[in-house]
């Protein structure tokens, strides 16, 4: 084919020029939209792992923390808070005891009152209740 023959007209001609202008515009906008989102992908991915070091940083934190808490604890401090209960309860064993004694000494003073009472002919008030037998 001898392209010195090809006949175009001048309409034909403009409209394959400006569609050659209108490719290139849109290949130009297509790359500065990768690339303004290129660098946004890069900023996110920065604050992203300032974020993760940041939360990295106060989990490693907090562990120490608790392991140093760990090293402060001495067994001795929870047998000696067992033998301090231990004692607690041995003194109301004992004081349970007194008052229960005193109790009885109680009920057997009412017992020879109300029996004076009787004896004088007097009617004692009459108790119905056993106590003691909680």
């Amino acid at each position: 084919m001898d392209l010195r023959n090809l006949k175009m007209s001048i309409g034909m001609a403009l409209a394959i020029i400006a569609q050659g202008f209108g490719l290139v515009w849109y290949v130009a906008q297509l790359d500065s939209t990768v690339s303004g989102l290129d660098s946004s992908v890069a900023q996110l991915q920065e604050a992203s792992s300032t974020v993760d070091v940041a939360l990295l940083e106060q989990d490693v934190a907090t562990i120490k923390g608790i392991l140093d808490d760990q090293k402060e604890f001495d067994p001795s401090d929870l047998e000696d808070g067992i033998s301090d209960l231990e004692d607690a309860i041995d003194e109301l064993k004992i004081t349970t005891a007194l008052l229960n004694n005193e109790l009885r000494q109680v009920l057997a003073d009412h017992e020879r009152i109300g029996q004076a009472l009787s004896d004088l002919g007097q009617d004692a008030l009459s108790e119905n209740r056993e106590l003691g037998g909680y």
